[in-house]
């Protein structure tokens, strides 16, 4: 397990929508942690910090919550909810974890091997973006990487092809297609023109 992340997370006695939008005017989002077994704590975070620690640490890191009176929380973030608009954050869900506690968390994908794939004339297209695991808290990583580079011809990569670190478990079946391999078309440049030209008639 990677060195654990710091947040300092400060308490909030109100939590309304007045409150939370004066907040964030002050550089804070509100945000709220879910403890297994107890009510959640509403809390505020630096939105500048939070994008410095996922940034250095990960999407899926483990962060040390610290508060004022000196307690802290093992913790990481579960979701962040962003203005559709500017994109801006306004509100991060905060989850408390166990080293011994299974939990579940998206990973993202990557692919390796893409400019393999483009010289035998084959495109890879994402069926998901995201895979759902479940693992302990330490031994989730941020992403999932698959190579193509190996890929020979027209197929779908499903999740059962997928090498996951040990003690990661998909929560998805193992027929689950997550990448399809197809062939790049390239249209001859007369039949274009004929097509370009057909459509101008209408």
């Amino acid at each position: 397990m990677s060195e654990l992340g710091t947040i300092a997370i400060e308490k909030r006695d109100i939590a309304n929508r007045r409150s939370s939008k004066q907040l964030r005017k002050s550089g804070y989002v509100p945000a709220s942690i879910s403890c297994k077994g107890k009510e959640s704590i509403s809390v505020a975070v630096k939105a500048d910090e939070l994008r410095k620690s996922l940034t250095t640490y990960g999407r899926n890191a483990l962060f040390n919550l610290t508060m004022s009176d000196d307690n802290s929380i093992t913790g990481m973030v579960k979701e962040i909810h962003l203005s559709p608009l500017k994109g801006e954050m306004l509100h991060v869900d905060l989850q408390e974890v166990s080293f011994h506690e299974a939990i579940k968390a998206d990973l993202s994908i990557r692919l390796k091997g893409l400019d393999i794939l483009e010289f035998k004339k084959l495109m890879a297209l994402p069926q998901m973006d995201v895979i759902r695991v479940k693992g302990l808290p330490q031994d989730i990583p941020d992403d999932i990487t698959i190579d193509v580079s190996n890929v020979k011809g027209v197929e779908n990569i499903n999740i059962s092809d997928v090498k996951f670190p040990e003690g990661i478990v998909p929560e998805l079946s193992s027929e689950q297609c997550v990448i399809s391999i197809v062939e790049v078309k390239r249209q001859d440049n007369n039949n274009s023109n004929e097509k370009i030209a057909e459509i101008a008639t209408y």
